[in-house]
């Protein structure tokens, strides 16, 4: 990918981190360490750097090493909701020590080395996978980890690499589609439907699913008023449509964007094997995401929130059902 104007002056910015004090060769590799690295750099790195110091990585990222980190830049916190530091200050430390290690892998990742394949696994230091895609999008190179474009990549420290990305990746908490889906509170319509319909084996199973998950609104807008009545529902019309609503393998929102064509349009095979519409959003010039259509939608879905992960999966919450029939 040619070289950005963010990526020059992210270099110059980690070349002005070094000391200017005289060291020993011992000294200079020290304070050129991930972690100095990452507190030096409080223009771009502040938010993680926070929630790292709450943590025991911190002390780790100051050993030879080698390892990783893939660093959500303070804009990505923001995105992500922490509006300010000091909202990552005050954040569960339950959730920063499962955040903070998610973003760490052992050894030296050279990721725009990696072949021209969609979510190649790596590990992270919890030995939960990551997932890597390097792919060309109008002439560029693009790389993305679980679906998240990074802006920078292999920013040098003497213990190893920076990945700079856009977004903080979710944690993986759950191994199994069905127990991440049953954990979800907006998705509580859903999980019944899936028990209903003896799916939820189907997502224990090791094979991978992508689903798009209705939210419980959805399944009230479709005229289920409770979950009882989802449970007084024939299994075969759930499955029905169910199968309308997942699809087998991992595919992640970018994806959709490093795939489709100049229109902007594509379209996308679900379990039954009749396909949805999917459509690209885009600000200006950039692309932001999509929605997706079933052939009885009369509009368009929304995503609510995207790539969430599991270990045999990830899902994408919508505010519909997405329907073959009206």
């Amino acid at each position: 990918m040619k070289k950005t104007i963010y990526s020059g002056l992210m270099v110059l910015l980690l070349a002005a981190c070094k000391k200017d004090h005289d060291q020993s060769a011992t000294g200079n590799e020290i304070s050129n360490r991930l972690n100095y690295i990452i507190d030096d750099n409080k223009f771009n790195f502040s938010f993680f750097n926070t929630a790292l110091q709450r943590t025991a990585y911190r002390k780790m990222l100051a050993d030879e090493g080698p390892y990783t980190v893939l660093l959500p830049d303070n804009n990505a916190f923001i995105k992500n909701g922490y509006t300010t530091a000091d909202r990552v200050l005050t954040e569960s430390a339950v959730v920063l020590n499962n955040l903070v290690p998610y973003h760490i892998v052992s050894g030296t990742w050279e990721l725009n080395k990696l072949p021209f394949r969609f979510n190649q696994e790596i590990t992270a230091i919890t030995g939960k996978k990551i997932y890597v895609t390097r792919w060309l999008k109008n002439g560029d190179t693009v790389l993305t980890i679980n679906g998240t474009k990074i802006l920078t990549y292999n920013l040098k420290a003497s213990n190893g690499l920076i990945q700079v990305m856009d977004q903080v990746l979710q944690p993986m908490v759950h191994d199994k589609l069905s127990d991440a889906l049953a954990a979800d509170t907006s998705l509580t319509f859903l999980n019944v439907a899936l028990q209903q319909a003896g799916m939820k084996a189907m997502l224990a199973s090791d094979k991978a699913y992508t689903v798009f998950a209705p939210n419980n609104n959805a399944f009230r807008t479709l005229g289920f008023a409770s979950t009882d009545s989802i449970a007084k529902t024939d299994p075969a019309k759930l499955t029905e449509l169910l199968n309308y609503n997942l699809f087998e393998g991992r595919r992640f929102i970018y994806d959709y964007i490093l795939t489709t064509g100049s229109s902007d349009k594509t379209e996308q095979a679900m379990l039954n094997g009749d396909n949805i519409s999917v459509t690209l959003l885009k600000t200006g010039a950039l692309y932001t995401g999509i929605t997706v259509k079933g052939i009885g939608n009369t509009s368009a879905s929304n995503i609510v929130k995207a790539n969430l992960m599991a270990g045999n999966g990830v899902v994408h919450i919508t505010d519909q059902v997405l329907k073959e029939n009206q």
